[in-house]
């Protein structure tokens, strides 16, 4: 095989990957969704309502707490059936005495004594729950009042586990954030939907999902829960699905700088889930579940892979046809003008298309940037526990 037919080989390659992940692969989960007649849907409920138990990890929250705590204690749900634990992780500002102020309402505080992570807090609030049911959510989210009777709606269906929702962000001062996180989520939504036909829906939203407390197994402290729990279930031979009618809303990160790092600690910690339970990838055991998985989060994870190996092949081709100098400096500046977008502050007002197309780019890039530094991270073995969180007031 000549040189030139290498490279030729090695760009499809890269192009197909990426274009499987973000194109192939949720037409192709669609289609396989529809082989199935299986229907997600909550159940009329004979029996009395489940306990529940809504956990609020929080870290230095003053600014959101007392707003979450209110919007959860104003849900549609009995209020003696509802209990809500808000656990500080070493919390230095008014955190704790906000969730205090609570006490008669039914809010219980959990104080870490030194900063731990979210799922060492996440162990120690299930250690005191009492709900058959626990909610999981973030301080600086926010749920309508039938969101958390929509997520307990699911589980009159004994087989199922744990049940997601999904995020909607809000722009406040970064349009451009919100919205290119918006039409990932959107995406995302797409695939999920696809996979709980199923009954295997890949990861959850972590600030808007639910449980059965009986299902949920003790996390390591660098553990991505809303991804290392569905796990968990699904090795119980449980169901997760997506509730299509279930959001919170939130504020994007306050910046591109903010998101990058957002990603690049997901990606660290997604790994080393995936690491952990490489044995779901068997498809012999697990089924459909496994191409879920490969194609949902490893495909995903080496896109950045995909990329330089297409850009490489695109340089050496480069130098061999002019079509392909033509095609390398073409994506080479749409690269670097979407790079410059992401960096101009979003205006208030709705960006024109092409406006918004470079910024969809500049994300793009940022992401995939984001997710060679978690490649990186997690290669070199660091570990991602606790973090200084980066938003603006909710």
């Amino acid at each position: 095989m000549n040189p030139e037919a290498v490279l030729l080989a090695a760009l499809l390659i890269g192009i197909g990957g990426t274009f499987y992940a973000y194109i192939g692969f949720p037409l192709v989960a669609t289609v396989i969704a529809s082989t199935t007649r299986r229907r997600v849907m909550r159940a009329d409920r004979d029996e009395p309502l489940p306990r529940v138990t809504v956990v609020i990890p929080a870290y230095n929250e003053e600014r959101n707490l007392e707003a979450r705590i209110r919007n959860v204690l104003d849900a549609y749900y009995p209020c003696h059936r509802l209990e809500v634990l808000v656990v500080s992780d070493a919390s230095t500002d008014a955190t704790n005495d906000i969730a205090r102020s609570f006490a008669d309402e039914g809010v219980h505080l959990i104080v870490q004594p030194r900063r731990s992570g979210k799922s060492a807090g996440l162990n120690r609030a299930i250690a005191r729950a009492r709900g058959d049911i626990v909610v999981f959510t973030d301080a600086n989210a926010a749920y309508s009042p039938g969101v958390i009777p929509t997520l307990v709606g699911y589980f009159s269906r004994h087989e199922v586990g744990l049940v997601t929702g999904y995020t909607r962000y809000v722009a406040a001062g970064s349009i451009d954030v919100a919205e290119a996180t918006n039409a990932y989520t959107s995406l995302e939504r797409t695939i999920k939907t696809a996979e709980s036909r199923w009954g295997c829906c890949v990861g959850a939203d972590g600030a808007v999902f639910a449980m059965r407390r009986t299902l949920f197994r003790p996390l390591r402290n660098d553990d991505i829960n809303d991804l290392v729990l569905p796990l968990g279930v699904i090795e119980q031979g449980c169901e997760c699905v997506f509730a299509e009618d279930a959001f919170c809303t939130e504020h994007p990160g306050t910046s591109v700088d903010s998101e990058f790092r957002r990603q690049a600690r997901i990606t660290n910690r997604t790994l080393r889930a995936l690491w952990r339970h490489a044995h779901l990838l068997n498809p012999l055991r697990f089924g459909v579940f496994s191409f879920f998985l490969f194609s949902h989060k490893v495909v995903r994870f080496l896109v950045p892979g995909f990329l330089l190996v297409a850009a490489a092949s695109l340089v050496a081709l480069a130098r061999m046809d002019t079509t392909y100098l033509v095609a390398a400096i073409a994506l080479s500046v749409a690269a670097i003008l979407g790079i410059i977008a992401s960096r101009i502050p979003a205006a208030e007002k709705a960006p024109s298309l092409p406006g918004r197309l470079l910024r969809f780019l500049g994300m793009f890039v940022t992401i995939n940037a984001a997710v060679l530094e978690g490649w990186w991270n997690f290669l070199l073995g660091r570990r991602d526990i606790v973090w200084q969180h980066d938003r603006i007031k909710g």
